[in-house]
C-alpha cells in the first residue's frame, strides 16, 4: 500500500488513522498516566481519591473502546507490528479487568499502610499499556519493548513501600526480570539471524520454507526460557515467592494476574503463529516444565503459613495448568484448536479468583505492614461473614470446586490435554490439583472453625467491597453459565489462524 505524504513531506502510512483508532484503548491509558504524574507534581497536596477515580475512568473508557472500536477489527497495523484480532481484544479485556479491580482494592490499602503516592496509579496505567501492546504484538521486537513497558512500572511499584522487604522484593524482581529480558532478547537475535525477520508471520513463512536450523531452535529455546521466567514456571520460579511476599498486597495481586495474562498472551501468539510448524521440537520440554510446575507449586504451597507466599506458590502451580493448553495444541493450526480456548477462559477465571482473594488480604494490614499469616484469619467469619464468604468462594474456585469458574476452567484445560493425547500430563495435573485442595481449605477452616483468638478488625470500604463483589459474582455466574464466555474464547483462538 503506497504511503500518503504530509504537508511537511513526511511519508504517512495510508491507514495510520484507522490504526491509531484501533489502538486508542492503550493510547488512552498511557496518556492518562502522564496526566496523573503531572497532576501529582502540580497539585499540593494532590487528591488521592481523585487520582484513583481518574484511573478508574480511564480503565472504564478504555474498556468501552475495546468493546466498540477494537471488537471486530481484523488484520495488522503499523506495518505489521500489531495484530488486530479477537485474540488481542479478549486479552485486552482481561488486562483492563485486572487493572480495574487492582485499582479498586488499592486506595484504602495504600492509606492503611501509609503509602500516599499518586504515582502509584500512573505506574499501574503505564504497565497496563504495556500489557495491552503485548496482547496485540505481532513482532518480536515490539513484544520485547511492550514487555519492558509493563515491567518497569511494576519494578517500582513492588518497592514503593520502602520497607526492607519491599525494597528487597523490587530489587529481586528487577534483577530477575532483567535477566529474563536478556535471555528473551538473545533468543530474538538468533531468530532474526536465521530467518531475517522479527515479524511473527514472516517467521512462520520462513519456518514453513525450511528454515529449521540449529540456530532457529536455539532461538526458540531461549524465547521459551524468557517467557517461562515471566510466568514463574519451574525451574524459573525462584523469584516469585519472595517478590510476592515482599511487595504491597495490591501490587502482588496485579502482578499475579496482569503480568501472567500478558506473558501467556504473548507466549501463546509466538508459539501458535510463528513456531507451530516446529511443535514437535518444543513439546517435550514444555511438557516437562508444565508437569514440574504443577507438582512443585502445589507441594511447596502446602507448608506455607503466610497467605501471600501461599498464593505465590499457587500462582506457580496455576502457570503449570495453563502450560497444558500450550502443550495440547495438535500442530495443524492454532485457530482450529478448541483446546487453546481453555487457556483464555482460565486466565480470566484466574484474574477474578486471585484479585478477589487479594481484595481481602489488603484489609489485613495495620501500622504500615501486612498481617497475612493464616492465623490472622481466625474468627473472620464471625466478625464479617460476607467478607469471609467472598474469600472462601475465591479459594474454592482456585481449588477447582464446582460450580465455580475455576472448576469450569480446569475442566477445559484437562479435557484439552486428554483430547490432545497428553493423558499423562492431565493425570499429573489432576494429582497436583488434589494436593492443592488442602492448602486452599486450610484458610477456610481458620475462618469458620477457629475462634481461639480475637479476630482482626477488618471493615471493607466501598471500593474493596465492590471489587470483591464483582469477582465473586463473576466466579459464580461464569461457573454456572460459561457458554457465552467459552464462545468468546473460541472466537479469540480462531482469529490466530489468519
Amino acid at each position: 500500500m503506497l504511503p500518503l505524504t504530509s504537508g511537511l513531506g513526511v511519508a504517512v502510512p495510508e491507514h495510520l488513522g484507522a490504526d491509531l483508532l484501533t489502538l486508542s484503548p492503550a493510547i488512552l491509558v498511557f496518556l492518562v498516566a502522564i496526566v496523573i504524574i503531572l497532576w501529582e507534581a502540580v497539585a499540593r497536596p494532590p487528591d488521592k481519591r481523585l487520582l484513583m477515580g481518574l484511573s478508574l475512568v480511564a480503565v472504564l473508557v478504555s474498556l468501552g473502546l475495546v468493546t466498540t472500536v477494537q471488537a471486530g477489527a481484523e488484520g495488522t497495523g503499523f506495518s505489521g507490528m500489531l495484530a488486530f484480532d479477537a485474540y488481542g481484544t479478549f486479552f485486552n479485556l482481561v488486562f483492563l479487568i485486572s487493572a480495574g479491580l487492582s485499582i479498586l482494592i488499592s486506595h484504602d490499602y495504600l492509606e492503611r499502610i501509609g503509602l500516599r503516592v499518586g504515582e502509584y496509579y500512573a505506574l499501574a496505567l503505564f504497565s497496563l499499556s504495556g500489557m495491552m501492546l503485548m496482547g496485540m504484538g505481532n513482532d518480536l521486537i515490539l513484544l520485547f519493548v511492550a514487555l519492558e513497558v509493563m515491567s518497569l512500572g511494576l519494578y517500582v511499584m513492588a518497592a514503593m513501600q520502602r520497607t526492607v522487604r519491599a525494597v528487597e522484593s523490587g530489587f529481586k524482581y528487577f534483577i530477575m526480570g532483567a535477566f529474563a529480558s536478556g535471555i528473551l532478547l538473545y533468543g530474538i537475535a538468533f531468530i532474526y539471524g536465521d530467518t531475517g525477520t522479527t515479524n511473527l508471520h514472516g517467521i512462520r513463512d520462513a519456518v514453513a520454507a525450511g528454515h529449521t536450523t540449529g540456530m532457529l531452535m536455539i532461538g526458540v529455546s531461549l524465547i521459551m526460557v524468557g517467557f517461562c521466567f515471566k510466568v514463574a514456571a519451574v525451574p524459573f520460579h525462584m523469584w516469585a515467592p519472595d517478590v510476592y511476599e515482599g511487595a504491597p498486597a495490591s501490587v502482588t495481586g496485579y502482578m499475579a494476574t496482569g503480568v501472567k495474562a500478558a506473558s501467556f498472551a504473548a507466549f501463546g501468539r509466538v508459539l501458535f503463529v510463528a513456531f507451530l510448524d516446529v511443535k514437535d521440537d518444543w513439546t517435550l520440554p514444555l511438557w516437562l516444565i508444565a508437569a514440574a510446575t504443577m507438582l512443585l507449586g502445589n507441594i511447596a504451597a502446602l507448608v506455607q503459613v503466610d497467605l501471600k507466599r501461599m498464593l505465590a506458590y499457587s500462582s506457580i502451580a496455576h502457570a503449570g495448568y495453563m502450560l497444558m493448553a500450550l502443550v495440547a495444541v495438535d500442530g495443524s493450526s492454532a485457530g482450529a484448536n478448541p483446546q487453546v480456548s481453555g487457556l483464555l477462559f482460565y486466565l480470566l477465571a484466574y484474574t477474578f479468583m486471585t484479585l478477589g482473594a487479594f481484595a481481602v488480604l489488603t484489609l489485613m494490614a495495620e501500622r504500615g505492614r501486612d498481617l497475612t499469616s493464616v492465623e490472622h484469619l481466625v474468627g473472620l467469619a464471625r466478625r464479617n461473614p460476607l467478607l469471609a464468604a467472598g474469600l472462601a468462594l475465591c479459594l474454592l474456585s482456585l481449588a477447582g470446586i464446582p460450580p465455580t469458574m475455576g472448576f469450569v476452567g480446569k475442566f477445559y484445560l484437562f479435557a484439552a490435554a486428554v483430547r490432545g493425547g497428553y493423558t499423562g500430563l492431565a493425570i499429573v495435573g489432576a494429582v497436583s490439583g488434589a494436593i492443592g485442595v488442602y492448602y486452599y481449605l486450610r484458610p477456610i477452616v481458620y475462618m469458620y472453625m477457629r475462634d481461639d483468638r480475637e479476630p482482626l478488625a477488618v471493615q471493607p470500604g466501598a471500593a474493596v467491597a465492590s471489587a470483591l463483589g464483582i469477582a465473586s459474582l463473576a466466579i459464580l455466574a461464569f461457573g454456572l453459565f460459561p457458554g457465552q464466555l467459552i464462545d468468546l474464547c473460541r472466537q479469540g483462538v480462531a482469529s490466530l489462524a489468519g
